[in-house]
């Protein structure tokens, strides 16, 4: 009877550290599964960061913009006085609706300062023509909203010299007349030409062979927004 419970005993004491060993290396596995899954996560987490931070060419300024940074640094710097900047706001080029015609520069400006009073469009002149040529330009502005596009008045007309870029490189086109019409989200711009008879005529591969115009390039079109008057350079 004692060797029986001597043998009882020992089964118990058996199968409580087999026990206690699956349970054991049950836990180890599941320290070491989520070791994994964090360290993948880690690892996904820096890849995206990385591809956000070298995919996107958002980071960088717009070169015009540069310039006008470094215009009102300049400004601040002589006037030691003044304690309030002067309030900019810049919108990239964006897709156009998909009920928009071809032609149009389009903007998205939901993010418009209340404030702003003046706005232009920039365009950087990537080409020189060798005579000393000059056409007549009118800037046409289109309004989406909803499923409407509701087209503007001409905002100006200028003459270019396509034998001279500008000091600057780019055109500045007034486009102020844009923010009265509120609420506004997205705004197209349109450059149309007076042909030999003193008509407007639309020449979208004029347009296209005078500027940048691509997307995402680093002279792409820019709609600038001022709180006060333009800066001129």
């Amino acid at each position: 009877m004692v060797r029986l419970v001597h043998l009882g005993f020992f089964y118990a004491i058996l199968a409580f550290l087999l026990v206690s060993s699956i349970e054991g290396l049950l836990l180890k596995e599941q320290r070491r599964n989520v070791e994994a899954n964090q360290g993948l996560s880690k690892g996904i987490l820096e890849m995206l960061h990385i591809k956000k931070v070298s995919a996107s060419h958002q980071a960088k300024p717009h070169p015009y913009m540069r310039r006008i940074y470094q215009h009102l640094e300049s400004l601040e710097t002589q006037d030691f006085g003044r304690s309030d900047g002067i309030l900019v706001q810049s919108f990239r080029s964006v897709d156009g609706p998909h009920h928009a015609s071809q032609g149009w520069i389009w903007f998205n400006i939901s993010g418009l300062n209340p404030s702003m009073l003046a706005a232009e469009m920039v365009l950087y002149r990537k080409t020189l023509h060798s005579r000393p040529l000059s056409v007549t330009v009118t800037l046409h502005s289109i309004i989406a909203s909803q499923d409407n596009l509701i087209e503007t008045p001409a905002l100006q007309e200028r003459q270019l010299r396509l034998d001279q870029r500008p000091p600057s490189g780019y055109d500045v086109f007034d486009a102020s007349a844009v923010l009265a019409l509120k609420p506004v989200e997205v705004v197209g711009f349109q450059l149309r030409y007076t042909d030999e008879s003193g008509s407007l005529v639309l020449h979208e591969a004029l347009t296209q062979n005078l500027y940048s115009l691509n997307r995402g390039s680093l002279q792409e079109p820019l709609l600038v927004l001022y709180e006060a008057r333009p800066v001129q350079f």
